[in-house]
Formats: structure tokens, sequence, C-alpha cells
């Protein structure tokens, strides 16, 4: 009884330091974001050619006094799926091209490597990338003992559902970068999902995975 009543109060400190966390992540975050939104129009216009940090692929990147609001990753037109190719032009300005085209305006088709498809990509879909790269805003999982509440995997994707809190720690350390993960589908392609902080899980215990960025999302109706 003793025992569990001090999980219970140890638990309860890790989730009161994870909104203070998050908090404070959060701020800094949106204020970046804004910025983002400027500097990114901008940077767009010079971009670079560069090598991807997850597969090693050609991608175009904003230049180095932009970096931070860039993505080593994907660049500036997509993953390597192609997925930002084939849905920007339904996606940008929230849709509004698809709707203007039904309405009887005539509206060009929108390439993936246009201006207005890289900042959305860039500065709405996925802003301020690089900072998952920085010191202090990203979770050496990796270097991690993971522990978490609630179930162990959680995906919103159809039959995957269910919520976690999970804390990593670096390993003799006392660093410590906190995750909320929450997916509740309902109905036959839908889900509500809340992701805050970052984007670790229990299974990323033991594993060679790159450090886990962060991340602030709330979808009520989020497609699956």
């Amino acid at each position: 009884m003793l025992e569990k009543l001090k999980r219970g109060t140890a638990w309860c400190l890790e989730i009161l330091l994870a909104l203070v966390q998050w908090a404070v992540l959060l701020v800094v975050r949106v204020a970046l974001i804004v910025v983002g939104l400027l500097v990114d129009a901008v940077a767009i216009l010079f971009a670079v050619p560069g090598l991807s940090l997850s597969d090693g692929r050609p991608i175009w990147n904003v230049p180095a006094w932009a970096w931070l609001f860039g993505n080593d990753f994907d660049g500036l037109d997509g993953d390597k799926r192609r997925w930002w190719a084939d849905n920007c032009d339904d996606l940008v300005l929230f849709g509004l091209l698809p709707l203007l085209r039904r309405i009887g305006f005539t509206v060009d088709w929108l390439a993936v490597d246009s201006w207005l498809a890289r900042w959305w990509w860039a500065a709405v879909r996925n802003p301020v990338n690089n900072l998952r790269l920085v010191p202090g805003f990203n979770c050496p999982v990796s270097e991690c003992e993971i522990r978490y509440l609630g179930d162990y995997a959680v995906e919103d994707k159809p039959g995957q559902g269910g919520w976690q809190f999970v804390s990593a720690r670096r390993r003799g350390g006392v660093s410590r970068w906190y995750g909320f993960y929450l997916a509740l589908p309902y109905g036959p392609a839908r889900a509500f999902v809340v992701r805050l902080g970052y984007k670790i899980k229990p299974a990323h215990q033991d594993t060679a995975e790159p450090g886990k960025g962060m991340t602030f999302k709330i979808n009520p109706a989020k497609a699956i």
C-alpha cells in the first residue's frame, strides 16, 4: 500500500513538472512560429540544395541564415513518399484552391516547388522544424529510460486509439522530457486527437531512434 502511494505521488509530481515544461515550451514555440511565417516567406526565395538528414536524398532547403525555420529532414518539397506533392493543391490555404475551381474560377494547379506550396509546408504545416535539432528542444530517446502511464501503443489510426503519458529521463542524469498522446477514434474515419510535449513513445526504450521533437496538437476531427 505504501509503495503504491509513493508511486502515485511520484507520478503526480511528474505530471506537474510536465505541465510547467509544456507551458514554457509552448510560449517559445508560438513566438518562433509567428516569426517563422515571415522568415520562411523570404528564405524560400533563396532556397539552396542539400541532402536529407533522414535518408540522404537531395532536397531543397532554406539558406543557412534561416536554418532554424527550415527542415533538414524533408526539405521544402515534402517527404520521400511525395505525399505533399500529391496533396499540396488540396491543402494549402485550408483547401481554398479546389473551392475556387468548383465555383467557377480558373486557378492553375499548384506545383509542389511553387513558393506558396513551399511556404505552407515549411511555415504552416511544419513550423520551426529544425528546432528539434537544438539541444534542450529534442529528447534523445536512445539515451533515456522511458516510463509511461496508460496504453503502451497509441496511434491515430483505426483500432489503435488510447492514451499515454510518457516520461523520459536521461540515463545517469536529471534531464526529463514528457509527452502526452490521446487518440479517440469515432465514426468510420475520424478521431479526436491531442498530443502535447515531446513525441516520445514507450516503444523508443532501448532503440537507436533519433531525438524526438515537440508538438502541440489538438484536432477534434482528424482524418484517420
